[in-house]
């Protein structure tokens, strides 16, 4: 029976489709239930009150209801619908087909550029079927933030610049992807898994040097009161206080925000200008005047400092890269069973014997290994919502536990970040648990002490 299902391409279509449809009919689901939890909530909860008036929580609760609506009707339409009709109508071997008419020459026949002009073409009609939701969520689903506008002539320059940027990533990425498979065979997998460790290692290496070129320039702590504090909280645990940064971030809408990075002497703990107050200015005429009074007070900041360091003292970043390298691996032993078999190829309407690289990777992991795909992000997920736990009981052990909770309201207020979810929602889809969940958390270790 398992040979049979395993060699029959019509069998094998309709699991593709049958996963598809349940996979984001559970999304569905799981948008409803948020729906719901944010219907029934109809004032600010008591906690945050004092930091999130009424009317914009109204705006805020009325912004989530829309946008998971639109969020359904997407799902249902442009990816369960399309999807169908593109699995079972043999879009894919059709645009393959295109694409090779689109080979002119004969050194263009090489499967390489077949492959670059196909992708080219799938993206085109990715963008022209994504248009209407992005025109509707543009002009219908108003963003809660206040942003700078840019001239037309700046917007479609970058739209420009972006488009041929990702044009030559693209073109780079697929042929070192066809080049790979024609050269390892099946090997293809070992290359895989060396080529993602190698640029792992590569970002872990780089990224801490790009943080402050791309997010802002660094600057130095003005407080020297705020500096005194972290320089005896970092002595305490034995982190270099050099290895603190404030960052003043390029873009002013920037979320406020506090993050731990990297490992050995690249560690670092950037802060952002936005999480301090009056974003650490002694000159407060240089500041917009909604920016006045933004921000936390030093106690506050040193919790946030204290909670990233929770991160390196529980060895979160190691654990998180082996985690991820645990999941390549699973990942990578599917993708070898699944790639050369032929039968896959046939069940999306190629003919027997013709199985192209790029589109197999499309196939393999855009459907075929969904259910793998969904339960390792849900572990994942798991993991670093456990993470940030423990990051608070670090600051809570630390003595930080009611500053924390001031930091969080206020955080959480600042960043117009909604405080109520769906627990099953934000355990499938979030990668911090909510604001109130961890105020529960932080209260629950506060009595146990008591006790």
């Amino acid at each position: 029976m398992s040979a049979y299902f395993w060699d029959k391409p019509d069998i094998i279509l309709f699991i593709m489709i049958a996963v598809l449809v349940v996979d984001n009919l559970w999304a569905v689901y799981l948008l409803i239930r948020e729906i719901i939890a944010v219907h029934e909530v109809e004032k600010v909860p008591s906690v945050i009150s004092a930091h999130l008036p009424q009317e914009l929580f109204n705006k805020m609760r009325t912004y989530m209801i829309h946008k998971s609506w639109f969020s359904i009707v997407n799902i249902l339409l442009i990816v369960v619908f399309s999807g169908i009709m593109e699995l079972y109508f043999g879009f894919y071997p059709w645009l393959w087909k295109v694409a090779t008419k689109c080979s002119l020459s004969k050194w263009m026949q090489h499967e390489a550029c077949v492959s670059i002009f196909f992708v080219l073409l799938l993206s085109i009609y990715m963008t022209l079927k994504a248009c209407p939701g992005m025109l509707y969520s543009k002009m219908c689903l108003s963003d809660l933030h206040k942003r700078g506008t840019q001239s037309w002539t700046r917007r479609i320059g970058c739209e420009i610049l972006e488009t041929i940027l990702a044009i030559i990533i693209m073109s780079l990425i697929v042929v070192s992807i066809v080049f790979m498979v024609l050269w390892l065979e099946e090997y293809t997998a070992v290359g895989l898994y060396v080529q993602s460790l190698l640029l792992t290692v590569l970002l872990i290496l780089l990224v801490p040097f790009l943080i402050d070129p791309i997010l802002g320039r660094r600057v130095p702590l003005e407080n020297l009161t705020l500096l005194s504090e972290l320089e005896h909280l970092t002595n305490v645990v034995d982190f270099p206080m050099h290895q603190v940064h404030i960052l003043r971030v390029n873009d002013p809408n920037a979320s406020s925000n506090a993050f731990f990075y990297g490992c050995c002497c690249l560690k670092r703990i950037v802060i952002f200008d936005t999480l301090l107050l009056n974003r650490g200015r002694k000159d407060l005429s240089s500041l917009e005047p909604e920016e006045v009074g933004k921000g936390l007070r030093d106690s506050q900041v040193a919790a946030v400092v204290a909670h990233e360091l929770g991160h390196w003292v529980n060895g979160h970043f190691y654990k998180a890269f082996f985690m991820f390298q645990l999941h390549m691996i699973l990942m990578l032993c599917l993708f070898h069973v699944l790639f050369s078999h032929g039968p896959i190829y046939q069940a999306v309407g190629f003919e027997e014997g013709l199985q192209p690289i790029i589109v197999g990777f499309l196939i393999i992991f855009g459907f075929v290994m969904t259910p793998y795909m969904t339960l390792s992000n849900f572990c994942m997920l798991s993991a670093t919502r456990h993470f940030e736990y423990q990051a608070d009981s670090f600051a809570w052990e630390m003595g930080y536990s009611k500053d924390l909770r001031q930091a969080l309201l206020k955080l959480y207020a600042d960043n117009l970040a909604f405080p109520i979810t769906d627990p099953c929602y934000s355990s499938w889809n979030h990668t911090h648990p909510s604001m109130l969940d961890r105020l529960n958390r932080l209260e629950k270790l506060q009595q146990r002490r008591s006790s």
